[in-house]
C-alpha cells in the first residue's frame, strides 16, 4: 500500500513539474483572450505548487496514519505528522499573509513562464490560492488524533504491510 502511494506521489510530481514548465503554451490554450494569458499562467503554477504541497500531505498521512493504525508507537509516529503540520501552517501563512514575498520569489526563480507576468500576478494567485495550502494542515492533524483514539486498531506492527515498516 506505501509503495502504491509512493509510486502515484511520484508520478503527480512528474506531471506537476512538466505541467508548470509548460504552463505558458497551457495558459495560451485555456485563457479566453490574449490579455489572460499571463493571468491564468501564474494561477496555474501557483495552484499546481500548492496542489504538490497537498499530495506531500496526504503521502504523509498514507505512510505514518499506517503505522499508527498498526500500532507502532515510535517517537516518528509524533513528530513526523507534527513537524509536517508545522511546515504546511508555515506555507499557508506565507501564501495568505506574506504574498508579495512569495510572488518575487516565483517570479524571479520559475522558468516557463508567459510574457507578461508580473510579482504583482504571482502575489494575487498566492492568496487566492492559500486555501489549497491550508488544506494540507488537516492530514497530519488527522494523524496526531489518530495517534491519541486509534493506535492498533487495524493490528500490531507484526502485522503491517510489506514495506509499511519505516521504523
Amino acid at each position: 500500500m506505501v509503495i502504491g502511494s509512493f509510486a502515484v506521489v511520484f508520478v503527480l510530481f512528474f506531471v506537476i513539474i512538466i505541467a508548470t514548465l509548460a504552463r505558458a503554451p497551457i495558459a495560451t490554450r485555456i485563457a479566453g483572450s490574449p490579455e489572460e494569458i499571463p493571468v491564468v499562467s501564474t494561477r496555474l503554477s501557483v495552484t499546481l505548487f500548492h496542489v504538490a504541497m497537498l499530495a506531500m500531505s496526504l503521502f504523509l498521512m498514507i505512510a505514518v496514519g499506517t503505522q499508527v493504525l498498526y500500532g507502532v508507537t515510535g517517537t516518528e509516529t509524533v513528530v513526523v505528522p507534527a513537524v509536517g503540520a508545522a511546515f504546511f501552517a508555515y506555507g499557508y501563512v506565507l501564501a495568505r499573509y506574506f504574498s508579495q514575498y512569495a510572488g518575487k520569489l516565483s517570479y524571479r526563480q520559475w522558468v516557463g513562464g508567459a510574457d507578461g507576468e508580473t510579482e504583482e500576478l504571482f502575489a494575487r494567485a498566492y492568496r487566492e490560492r492559500a486555501w489549497v495550502v491550508g488544506l494540507a494542515i488537516i492530514p497530519p492533524l488527522l494523524v496526531l488524533v489518530a495517534r491519541v483514539v486509534a493506535v492498533g486498531v487495524l493490528g500490531t506492527p507484526a502485522d503491517l504491510p510489506a514495506g509499511a515498516d519505516w521504523s
